[in-house]
């Protein structure tokens, strides 16, 4: 493809608005804009129907990477329109249902859940949040009963909805913690055990077999799973079924990779893998921090991987 970002933006509104003409879709609007969100800011190809307040919005930068990568430009205008199509009598029908769902916090109170976001993410100065380290704790709101297929729905809660609502971060919090613990409790299962069934050839060693200790780290169901990293004793936990102080990877705001500390793991490698990944594999949106993590279970402190080298340097200079 060889079109630089602006030219993709106007090339993809004028294909667009072509199939949705094309299709006889009516009361159809559409327009690009910035927002703020979770991982940054983002640009959005924006797709209202009629006079309602509900919107679609198409990350554009995906879209734009996707086709970079070989994606035919046609099938992704194809993707865009068919859940447009399908998405309008959904808004149509289900707006004032969700109007009335998420501004009354009897029926919200037992859909919220704890979510891991980077913690310099710009919607961060007008949400209640909780730092741990660089990243940062908000609360969800589960649409359920609204979402669909092509994904989960869910809003992050604002100050001015809590304020709306009537109650305080210490509440808020609360709550969502409570059914974080009962209905997304903390899942840690053997990278080996989920590797073996990738691996076609026996002869290949399971990280355990090569003496790595190494775990997935996650919610049941394994959606925004990073959050757990935020529930009361996850770090204990997790050292108990480790089997000592350990390093925690952030694979995507879905999971933690966690690797027992046995000396060998250096802060600055698995930053330069992190870091590989984040560029090489994620979206966007699935980004959580740059940096991995360390936990001593005996000082029972969480802290970068960074700062937890400069204690062990610092030491060993002490000990000279």
């Amino acid at each position: 493809m060889n079109m630089d970002f602006e030219e993709f933006k106007n090339t993809l509104m004028d294909l667009v608005s072509k199939e949705v003409d094309d299709r006889g879709l009516e009361d159809i609007s559409m327009k690009f804009t910035t927002v703020d969100s979770p991982d940054g800011m983002t640009e959005r190809l924006m797709v209202s129907v009629g006079e309602a307040k509900m919107s679609m919005a198409f990350r554009l930068q995906e879209i734009y990477k996707n086709v970079e990568d070989g994606e035919d430009i046609d099938h992704a205008v194809y993707k865009i329109v068919n859940t447009i199509e399908s998405s309008i009598s959904v808004i149509k029908e289900k707006e004032q249902d969700v109007k009335n769902f998420i501004s009354d916090y009897d029926q919200v109170k037992d859909h919220t859940y704890l979510r891991m976001i980077p913690g310099d993410s710009p919607i961060l100065k007008d949400t209640p949040h909780r730092m741990v380290e660089d990243m940062a704790l908000v609360v969800n709101v589960h649409l359920d009963s609204f979402s669909d297929e092509n994904g989960r729905s869910c809003v992050v809660v604002s100050k001015p909805l809590m304020e709306m609502y009537g109650i305080d971060e210490a509440q808020l919090f609360a709550d969502a913690e409570k059914n974080s613990l009962e209905n997304e409790p903390m899942v840690f299962t053997p990278l080996g055990d989920m590797i073996k069934s990738l691996i076609e050839s026996e002869s290949l060693p399971t990280p355990e077999e090569a003496g790595i200790v190494t775990y997935i780290a996650t919610n049941k169901s394994g959606f925004q799973g990073a959050a757990i990293a935020g529930y009361p004793g996850f770090a204990e936990k997790a050292a108990e079924t480790i089997g000592g102080s350990f390093y925690m990877l952030p694979s995507s705001v879905h999971e933690f990779i966690l690797i027992k500390d046995d000396g060998t793991p250096k802060a600055k490698d698995l930053n330069a893998m992190i870091k590989n990944v984040n560029e090489t594999v994620l979206e966007p949106r699935d980004i959580l921090s740059a940096q991995c993590y360390h936990y001593d279970a005996k000082t029972k402190v969480l802290e970068t991987g960074l700062k937890h080298a400069a204690k062990i340097q610092q030491k060993k200079g002490g000990a000279r």
